[in-house]
C-alpha cells in the first residue's frame, strides 16, 4: 500500500520548495523532466522507497507547488543551485541524485556545480544537448512552432505545449487529451523554462570524479544517444540499459530502481562484516 509522504514547503535562494518526502534509509533526492511533477513521480518514489531509500522528491521552482520568484530565466544552473540548497535544507547527507529526462541534466548539472553535495549521480535519458554537436540550434528550431503560437495566441501555454508535443510525440496532439492532463497543469513551465535546461554545457573536468551512471532505455532517440555517449566517454562507465521508452519511469517504476540498485554502494555494516 502506497505510504502518504511528508510534505515540506522550503524557503530556498528567494523562493519555495515543496517536496514530498517517504521512506527509510539512504537519501535520495529524485528531479523530474519537463511537464511534470514531484506528484506525477509518486509511483517511481514509492518504488524506490520500497528498495531502501529516503526520498525527496520537489517541484523545480516554477512547477507544480513550488515558488516562480526570479523565474524562468537561469536555466540549468539555476536548478542545480536550487537542488543543492534544497540538499541542504533538508538535510540530505551526500544523497544519491535520480534526474529523469530534463530532470537528469539537472543532476548532472548539479555533481558539475557541486559535486561535493552529492554521492551519486543517476541520469536517466539526459537530453544534455550542450554536448551535442548543433544541439542548441536543434532545441531553437524544435520550439519555432510553439513560440509561433504564443505570438498568434498570447499565454495560450497549454496549446503551445499541445504543439510541441505533437513534434516530439510526432502524433496528434489536443488540448483536452485526457492522458496528457497532468503535463497540461505544467505546460507552462515547459514552454517558458524548459527549452533552456538541455543546452546546458557540461564539461568533462568538471564532472571527473562524480559517480554517474547514465541510464538508457530500449527506445532511445538519436539525440540522448549521442548525448550518453559523449558523457559516458568522459565517465569511462557506459550508459546501463533498460526496458521502455523514454518515460517508461511514469509506468513502470521498476526499471529506473532497477538500474539505481544495480550500482548502489555496499551499506556499510554489510561492508564491514564481509571484509571481517
Amino acid at each position: 500500500m502506497p505510504v502518504r509522504p511528508t510534505t515540506r514547503k522550503l524557503f530556498v535562494r528567494d523562493t519555495t520548495l515543496a517536496a514530498d518526502i517517504r521512506g527509510e534509509g539512504s537519501p535520495l533526492l529524485l528531479i523530474h523532466g519537463g511537464g511534470e511533477d514531484a506528484t506525477m513521480l509518486a509511483a517511481q518514489a514509492e518504488s524506490l522507497a520500497a528498495a531502501g531509500y529516503q526520498v525527496t522528491a520537489y517541484d523545480r521552482r516554477g512547477t507544480g507547488r513550488s515558488g516562480r520568484d526570479s523565474w524562468p530565466g537561469g536555466g540549468a544552473a539555476q536548478h542545480a543551485d536550487d537542488a543543492r540548497a534544497l540538499i541542504e535544507a533538508v538535510g540530505l547527507d551526500s544523497p544519491t541524485v535520480v534526474g529523469v529526462s530534463s530532470g537528469a541534466v539537472i543532476a548532472l548539472a548539479l555533481a558539475a556545480r557541486h559535486p561535493r553535495a552529492v554521492g551519486r549521480v543517476v541520469a536517466w535519458e539526459p537530453p544534455a544537448l550542450g554536448v551535442v554537436p548543433g544541439g542548441g540550434l536543434a532545441q531553437r528550431v524544435l520550439m519555432v512552432p510553439s513560440r509561433r503560437h504564443l505570438r498568434r495566441h498570447p499565454s495560450d501555454y497549454v496549446g503551445a505545449q499541445a504543439v510541441l508535443l505533437k513534434l516530439i510525440l510526432g502524433r496528434p496532439v489536443t488540448v483536452d487529451d485526457p492522458a496528457l492532463a497532468a503535463t497540461r497543469a505544467n505546460a507552462e513551465a515547459m514552454i517558458r523554462d524548459e527549452p533552456g535546461i538541455p543546452t546546458y554545457r557540461l564539461r568533462r573536468r568538471d564532472l571527473a570524479g562524480v559517480d554517474i551512471t547514465v541510464g538508457l532505455g530500449s527506445e532511445t532517440i538519436p539525440p540522448i544517444r549521442i548525448a550518453a555517449r559523449r558523457i559516458t566517454s568522459w565517465t569511462g562507465r557506459p550508459p546501463v540499459r533498460g526496458t521502455g521508452e523514454h518515460e517508461v519511469y511514469l509506468s513502470d517504476p521498476s526499471v529506473l530502481t532497477g538500474i539505481v540498485e544495480r550500482g548502489r554502494p555496499r551499506d556499510r555494516t554489510e561492508r564491514d562484516h564481509n571484509d571481517d
